[in-house]
């Protein structure tokens, strides 16, 4: 589904909205987020929710059984991977494919488009396929799956930071 069909069926804009977007898109080639903000003042939370649903719904599974290709290893350090939860995986088509989960989605998407500024297509793990992966490709001694979602202490090069659990 299109961020403007999603915006739309919550709410947020109306059908006439989205085509006067798209027309300024067309015209400007921004992006539609940076469009609709300016426009109309969508705020960016609800930009960010749609691309969400909208890279879940287009996203493939990926399993402990999915090869990374070790010449994208090196777009990422340990930190950002386990900060982010981003795994690239291989190139395909011309996109970047990496590996995150449901719940790290929005700061791996993030990610991708601030640091790499590569353009990236997501594949979703689970959080112990996620951690599997990230111990293999990026080890970091005491990094385990529950750093991922919060239920451990997180140990930076031996000082330890009390981790909020996730809401």
């Amino acid at each position: 589904m299109r961020i403007g069909e999603l915006l739309v069926e919550r709410g947020v804009l109306t059908r006439a909205q989205v085509e006067e977007i798209l027309e300024t898109q067309e015209r400007e080639h921004s992006p539609f987020g940076e469009v609709a903000e300016r426009l109309f003042g969508v705020q960016p939370d609800a930009i960010e929710s749609a691309l969400i649903t909208q890279i879940t719904a287009r996203a493939t599974l990926i399993s402990r059984t999915d090869e990374v290709d070790e010449a994208v290893a090196s777009l990422v350090v340990r930190r950002q991977a386990w900060q982010f939860g981003f795994v690239p995986m291989r190139f395909e088509d011309g996109h970047l494919v990496a590996a995150t989960t449901a719940a790290s989605l929005a700061r791996a998407v993030r990610f991708a488009v601030r640091i790499l500024e590569i353009p990236t297509m997501f594949a979703i793990a689970d959080e112990s396929t996620l951690s599997a992966l990230l111990q293999s490709q990026y080890p970091i001694p005491g990094m385990a799956q529950g750093m991922l979602d919060g239920t451990e202490e997180v140990r930076w090069l031996g000082k330890r930071k009390a981790r909020k659990r996730a809401a």
